[in-house]
C-alpha cells in the first residue's frame, strides 16, 4: 500500500526515516517526509491546503513545524541562498534562529530552481520539556533532509501515490467504525459502512485492472478522489464499470442493486415504510456475504498485477509479510484520517 516514494544529520536519519511519511504538496511540487506522530493541521484548523503547510504532535504538543514553498513569481528569491536541484534531496539549507525572549523560533531557508523554501520550528522551552523540544529539533532537521522539489514530469506520479495511499488509509481506518457498530449492534451504520466497503473494492479493482490493461503505474484518480468541485462518479456508475469490465458477475451484480434498493430504503425511508428492524440483520448479513467475495475478487487482480508484472503491485508481492515499519506508517494514516483521542493509535 505504501511504497512509492541535504546534507543535515545525516546518521540521525539513517536511523529514524524508516519510522516516516511523506507529505506531498497538493500540486506535487515537493515531497518531504515527516515522523509518523506528526499530523498535518491545515485541514483541521480549517486553513486552505496551502503555503505554510503546519504539523504537530496530536497530543501534549511541543511546537509547531511549518514549510512553506514559493515560486520566484510569489516571492523574491533571496541570491545568497544556496541553491538546489530538482528531484534531489542533498539540500543545504541556511539556518538561523529570531530572538525572542518567549519562544524559541528556528528558520531554514533554500532555494531549488524556480522555487523558494522556508521552514519554521516555533516553540515555548521550558525546564521540563527541554529534552522533548531538543529532539523535535532533531525530527525537524531528520525531516528537512528528505525534502524533494520535484521536476514537471514527476509531480503527476507523486499526486498520484499520494492519493491512492490516502484512500487506502481511509478504508482502514472505515474498518474502527465498522468494528465499533458491530460492538453497539448499530445495525443501519453497519449497513452503510459495508456499502461503503463494497464502493471502495470495487474502484480499487477497476483502477487495478486498468492498470493492467494500459500497462501503466498511474491511477485513474477520478475513482479514487473527489474534490468539493468535482462531479462524483457514484456507487451505481461503479457497478456498472464493474460489470462492463467483467470483473463483476452478473448475479453479483444483481445483488448489489438489490441491496442498493433496501440500503437506501433502510436509511431514507425507515420511517415512511412497514421495513422491520429485525430485517435489517439480514441485509447486513448479505451485505457482509457479497463485500467479502469482492474483496477477494480485488485479491486475484493484486495477483495478476503482481505476476504479470504490471501495474502499482508489478515489482512488489502485494500479500507478503508487512513488517512494523509498514503497519506503523498505516497506524499513522489512519490516525489522520480520524483525527480523533477515541481511535488513535500508539505509534510503536
Amino acid at each position: 500500500m505504501f511504497f512509492h516514494r541535504l546534507t543535515l544529520a545525516v546518521i540521525y536519519q539513517n536511523t529514524h526515516l524508516k519510522f516516516m511519511k511523506y507529505f506531498t504538496h497538493p500540486e506535487g511540487i515537493f515531497e518531504i517526509k515527516i515522523p509518523l506522530d506528526w499530523h498535518y493541521k491545515n485541514e483541521v484548523a480549517g486553513y486552505e491546503n496551502k503555503s505554510p503547510f503546519s504539523f504537530e504532535l496530536f497530543q501534549n504538543t511541543q511546537g509547531c513545524f511549518q514549510i512553506s514553498c514559493y515560486h520566484k513569481s510569489e516571492k523574491e528569491i533571496n541570491p545568497n541562498l544556496p541553491k538546489g536541484l530538482f528531484n534531489n534531496d542533498k539540500l543545504e539549507f541556511i539556518r538561523t534562529e529570531l530572538p525572542d525572549d518567549e519562544f524559541k523560533i528556528l528558520l531554514w531557508a533554500t532555494v531549488v530552481e524556480d522555487y523558494f523554501f522556508m521552514a519554521k520550528y516555533v516553540c515555548q522551552p521550558t525546564k521540563r520539556n527541554l529534552n522533548i523540544v531538543k529532539k523535535q529539533i532533531e525530527k525537524v532537521e531528520t525531516s528537512l533532509s528528505t525534502l524533494t522539489c520535484l521536476s514537471l514530469n514527476r509531480r503527476e506520479f507523486a499526486i498520484n501515490y499520494d492519493r491512492f495511499e490516502k484512500f487506502n488509509a481511509s478504508l482502514a481506518a472505515s474498518f474502527d467504525l465498522k468494528n465499533k457498530a458491530i460492538k453497539n449492534n448499530s445495525l443501519i451504520e453497519l449497513i452503510i459502512i459495508l456499502a461503503n466497503h463494497i464502493d471502495a473494492y470495487l474502484r480499487l479493482c477497476i483502477v487495478h485492472k486498468l492498470q493492467i490493461i494500459e500497462s501503466t503505474t498511474l491511477f485513474k484518480l477520478d475513482y479514487l478522489y473527489q474534490a468539493e468541485t468535482d462531479r462524483p462518479i457514484m456507487e451505481k456508475k461503479i457497478y456498472d464499470k464493474a460489470k462492463e469490465m467483467h470483473i463483476l458477475s452478473e448475479v453479483q451484480y444483481t445483488q448489489l442493486y438489490k441491496l442498493y434498493d433496501l440500503r437506501n430504503k433502510v436509511v431514507h425511508r425507515y420511517i415512511i415504510t412497514d421495513i422491520k428492524t429485525m430485517e435489517l440483520e439480514n441485509i447486513c448479513f448479505n451485505y457482509e456475504i457479497i463485500c467479502e467475495e469482492i474483496r477477494l475478487i480485488l485479491e486475484s487482480i493484486e495477483k495478476e498485477q503482481f505476476e504479470k508484472k504490471v501495474g502499482y503491485h508489478g515489482t512488489i508481492n502485494p500479500h507478503r509479510e508487512k513488517d512494523e515499519s509498514y503497519i506503523n506508517e498505516l497506524f499513522s494514516m489512519v490516525n489522520d484520517k480520524h483525527f480523533s483521542k477515541k481511535f488513535h493509535r500508539k505509534i510503536k
